[in-house]
């Protein structure tokens, strides 16, 4: 019998799955098992030293967190240095580095791709010296030896680093750098010979060794000094776009904040472009900040954010603590313990564990970010340029901060630039000022940069037309094809120089360059495949902790093939290792090339250590894991993921959980009809759903989904969750839109509903508080009323967030039948109940006030300070239906509260109204807003004005509940009569005619019936009708204690009956 330890043998070189000892094919992907490569090979290489000088000096004289900072830095220069010229990072020796140029894969310019990154990692570290001088008076300095010759190079041992070359030419490297001056490279004469021709050289000297009985030849490399460009990645010329850059160009130079908008398809060049444009305005002195967006984390909230704040404070290779502790260092004035500096370190990821949590709703967690940041931009002394890559792929909740963030850029002289693919729509798009949208190159232009690539070698004669033929005016794609023909071996040379030298047979790319990546993909060894394969399934960005779980071997000579070829790129080097695509199609490509069966393998195991890796953020992660379960096809495990993370989410970001329950509901359609439990599992995201609307309104299939919700809730025989949804219908019918008909014709329904089964206490008063609203809304008193007893019979049971409110429009209803004194007393009992409450039900009860000011039931006065305080209590949280809700109250009281008011309550009027607008929430406050709003422009002279928009305010609020909609009918009369053409009079007529056949039989809403009929008598000279109506109106608002209307009502009377005295 085996053992554990001997069964499994090798794994598989195709798909990287374990294999039976002796196996002869892969169980998995049925390829058959190769022998592995041999781990070590000979190679021609240059070998690159760098080390700081008397760095034991700078450790004496600076903190040891500074010095870890400096030394991360640059080497995460260097390191970046070396890759652009294909070179590979091997080692890190504390104060140095090692690289090799020429492995794993071979150079033939190894030599001058070695001396030209030497010489920038030297340009590198003195702009490095001049930031650490300025900061920390210390110097900074360092040397730089290169070596050329055959090493080994291969695997040596395990783990990470495992990767190295051997031999003689690695220890001569080293004494070159050692023999080096500060600030100089030095190289040997192996070196020296293979690049005398393109390199400026100092003269000879010999150099005494360790190891070396006689002096060795050495030469100090001064420049570079050759035609041949050496290119290092994405740096092949750019040409056809010189009118975007320099339309970019000039709105940089403008110097006005703004938003800009680059389209174009994926391969088109929008990524050379911004990288360009970047380079332009870092050397105008602007700090560029590079942020980008990746296909998987599109449902991952706040994702696109946190890397771009990451970015613009430059945290993103320190601890949590550190990087907290720079960014107060950055934003001068920023309180560590405030609300905003917590909102800052939890979107930028660096939250402090300790810290207490945040209650605040997501509006205003995400408004008061934007502005956090906007703060940043403009204590900055300088010029920033964002760029966000890849826009298309952000998520919904960084869309909306990020569009929020540019808005704020109008003030200062900093510029926000995306791209994206057209199919994009967001917020990014929407608010564009600016949109550059980039077509394929035109022919000529392709054969251009066809021939900078190619080169001109007679060979090559027709390869350059075919090319762009094929790849279509695409620059992505004529560069991977010359890539793949040189893999392939028909070309030979280097880039701008090549040669034919082999048949290349049929070109042709499909509407992708899918062909060509696989092409190129499976050219990589078997190691680097598999790898790459491992990290598709992760995602765009990845980094070797995450990779090892799927790849537990070593994997580091891999990773350097891989960015060798040009399928990865090292984004970080220390203090961790991470990498992304090189392109995200190459990511596409590998990860369908994949089978089904092991793409499904990789995610549940990602999922599981996600898991398992911090039990304790598990809900936090919810999202992530169900992403990665619905991949592997656990569906179930998937939805009970999602619902999870919706929990955690709901009190947090509304928005993002809905997210997660539509992603639960489509996950649960996918599921067989004969699962046992696949009703109830599309029942329950459905139900959240429908009864979460009235915080978010109405889109435009939402009578759809309600009919599919109810239709499969009484299929499942799920009478509790048909009725919550079905509450929470009816509570957007009648808040977020004008059709309280809609909601009454459903409320025989539910309240049978709610009659036959068994419900807890706070469910029913969920259900009762919607059943008592709408038909308050359809002026069903009476009934309204013994709902509402129901609602608080129901206590000590009942929680306090639905008795409040019920108490409250006990309230005004009891006024609007004419028992002001109990209607007041219920309706200050509601307001004391409900100022224990989340700021938003707060803000709710606070409606019912407004209604009580606009009918003229009460005075506004004493009302101003409780309605400010909801708007401030909304404002403090964040939530958008809130603080809607909030203006609209304040502003409504606050108009009605004194003459020296008015200017900042139309203000607060009119940010509710756009805020109405924008959110859909609330729109039953258009009625009242639009009243105020149009006789603040009446009182202007804008007379013509206002009545028409009286007329659209009264056409769109057909279908409103009356409490709301009769003040923009008085209104309307009111200032018809003034008017006073024959139409005008007429169409008042018409008005006061339709009350009349249409009254509700409340003596509130009468009120303003009694008051036009008696302007229209008085404009029409019919005295005797006036003393009569004007008599009438005094009486009722008399009987009705209607306070805010006393007044206007005895100015009537005293009128009509000086106008009798002179008849």
């Amino acid at each position: 019998m085996a053992s554990p330890s001997s069964e499994i043998a090798d794994r598989c070189g195709s798909c990287g799955h374990d294999l039976r000892a002796g196996a002869r094919f892969c169980d998995a992907c049925g390829d058959r098992v190769t022998q592995q490569q041999p781990v070590g090979e000979r190679k021609q290489v240059t070998v690159l030293f760098a080390d700081v000088v008397a760095s034991m000096e700078l450790a004496a004289r600076l903190d040891a967190e500074r010095l870890q900072e400096i030394m991360h830095e640059l080497f995460n220069r260097a390191g970046a240095v070396v890759q652009r010229y294909q070179g590979t990072v091997d080692k890190f020796t504390g104060d140095g580095l090692m690289a090799l140029f020429g492995a794993p894969r071979a150079l033939e310019d190894h030599a001058l791709r070695a001396c030209t990154a030497a010489l920038e990692i030297q340009s590198a570290a003195r702009e490095l010296a001049t930031e650490v001088r300025n900061r920390d008076a210390v110097a900074l300095r360092l040397r730089v030896g290169l070596n050329s010759g055959d090493v080994i190079a291969g695997e040596v041992g395990s783990g990470p680093g495992s990767y190295t070359a051997i031999g003689h030419p690695v220890g001569m490297a080293q004494r070159m750098e050692a023999a080096a001056a500060p600030d100089t490279v030095l190289c040997s004469l192996s070196t020296a010979q293979l690049v005398e021709d393109a390199v400026r050289l100092g003269p000879r000297h010999a150099i005494a060794v360790k190891g070396s009985d006689k002096p060795v030849t050495a030469r100090e490399i001064l420049t570079v000094e050759t035609d041949q460009t050496v290119l290092g990645r994405n740096e092949g010329p750019m040409l056809g776009r010189h009118a975007e850059l320099d339309r970019l160009q000039n709105l940089f130079a403008a110097r006005r904040g703004s938003l800009v908008g680059i389209v174009g398809g994926a391969g088109v060049g929008k990524s050379r472009l911004i990288r360009e444009f970047g380079a332009v305005a870092a050397n105008e002195g602007a700090r560029v900040v590079v942020a980008r967006c990746e296909a998987h984390t599109t449902q991952l909230a706040f994702r696109a954010v946190t890397r771009l704040l990451r970015a613009m404070f430059d945290v993103e290779a320190q601890s949590d603590a550190d990087a907290r502790e720079h960014i107060l260092a950055t934003c001068a004035g920023l309180d560590p313990d405030s609300l905003d500096a917590q909102i800052l370190f939890d979107a930028a990821g660096i939250s402090d564990p300790k810290a207490t949590a945040l209650h605040i709703g997501v509006d205003g967690r995400r408004r008061r970010l934007a502005e956090v940041m906007g703060s940043a931009v403009q204590a900055h002394s300088g010029r920033f340029l964002f760029v966000l890559d890849d826009a298309h792929w952000i998520d919904e909740p960084s869309d909306a901060i990020l569009a929020d963030f540019a808005g704020r850029l109008a003030g200062t002289t900093s510029m926000l630039v995306t791209t994206y693919r057209p199919e994009f729509h967001g917020a990014l798009h929407r608010h564009s000022q600016h949109k550059l949208t980039m077509e394929p190159l035109t022919n000529s232009k392709s054969l251009e940069l066809l021939g900078q690539l190619l080169g001109t070698d007679p060979s090559l004669a027709g390869v350059a037309k075919r090319i762009a033929d094929a790849a279509a005016g695409y620059p992505f794609f004529m560069e991977e094809i010359v890539r793949d023909l040189a893999g392939r071996g028909a070309l030979t040379g280097n880039r701008g120089s090549y040669r034919l030298i082999a048949d290349i047979g049929k070109i042709s790319v499909p509407a992708t360059v899918q062909a060509v990546l696989a092409a190129r993909i499976d050219r990589l060894s078997a190691d680097a495949k598999a790898i790459l394969n491992s990290a598709a399934v992760i995602g765009g960005r990845f980094d070797i902790d995450t990779l090892r779980i799927l790849r537990a071997e070593a994997v580091t000579a891999g990773l350097a093939e891989l960015v060798a070829a040009e399928m990865i790129d090292q984004t970080e080097f220390v203090p961790q290792q991470r990498y992304c695509f090189h392109h995200p199609l190459v990511r596409a490509v590998a990860y369908d090339s994949q089978l089904s069966a092991t793409r499904r393998r990789a995610h549940r195991r990602l999922a599981a250590a996600i898991e398992a890796r911090d039990p304790s953020a598990a809900d936090e992660n919810a999202a992530l894991i169900a992403t990665h379960l619905e991949a592997a096809g656990e569906l179930s495990s998937a939805y009970r993921w999602h619902m999870r993370a919706s929990e955690w989410l709901r009190p947090r970001d509304l928005a993002a959980a809905r997210t997660g329950w539509e992603n639960a509901r489509r996950i649960a359609d996918r599921l067989p009809d004969n699962d046992s439990d696949v009703i109830a599992m599309r029942v329950a995201p459905r139900t959240m759903l429908m009864s979460t609307l009235l915080y978010v309104g109405d889109a435009s299939d939402t009578d759809e989904r309600y009919e599919d919700f109810r239709d499969l809730a009484m299929a499942a025989g799920d009478l509790k969750s048909l009725a919550l949804g079905t509450a929470g219908r009816m509570f957007s019918l009648t808040v977020n839109d004008f059709r309280v008909s809609d909601a009454a014709a459903m409320l025989p329904h539910l309240d049978a509903l709610a009659s036959s089964i068994e419900l807890d206490a706070a469910t029913r008063g969920i259900i009762l508080n919607a059943i008592a609203f709408t038909q308050f809304a359809s002026c069903e008193f009476e009934a309204a009323l013994q709902t509402v007893t129901e609602i608080v019979n129901l206590l000590p049971e009942a929680p306090a967030v639905e008795v409040a409110p019920a108490v409250a429009l006990r309230g005004v209803i009891e006024a609007c039948l004419g028992e002001s004194e109990t209607g007041r007393r219920h309706l200050e009992e509601g307001y004391r109940q409900a100022r224990s409450l989340p700021p938003i039900n707060y803000a709710s009860v606070q409606v019912y006030w407004a209604v009580m000011v606009t009918l003229g039931l009460c005075e506004a006065g004493h009302l101003v300070d409780n309605t400010y305080d909801a708007l401030s209590r909304a404002t403090a949280f964040g939530d958008a239906c809130g603080i809607v809700i909030a203006r609209w109250t304040y502003g409504t009281v606050l108009l009605r509260a004194g003459e020296e008011h008015r200017g900042k309550a139309i203000d607060a009027l009119r940010k509710a109204r756009a805020g109405i607008n924008k959110y859909r929430v609330g729109v039953v406050g258009l009625t009242t807003i639009g009243r105020d709003l149009a006789m603040d422009a009446a009182g202007q002279g804008k007379l013509d004005q206002a009545i028409s928009e009286l007329r659209v305010v009264r056409a769109q609020s057909k279908g409103c509940a009356p409490v709301f909609g009769v003040v923009a009918q008085e209104a309307l009369v009111e200032l018809l009569v003034e008017r006073g053409t024959a139409d005008d009079l007429a169409e008042a007529h018409r008005i006061v005619a339709q009350w009349h056949d249409e009254r509700p039989g409340a003596p509130a809403l009468d009120m303003w019936w009694m008051k036009s009929r008696a302007l229209l008598a008085k404009v029409e000279g019919r005295s005797a009708d006036y003393l009569d109506l004007a008599g009438r109106y005094l009486e009722l608002c008399e009987t009705l204690d209607a306070r805010g209307r006393l007044a206007e009502a005895h100015r009537f009377a005293s009128k009509s009956t000086a106008q009798a005295e002179t008849v």
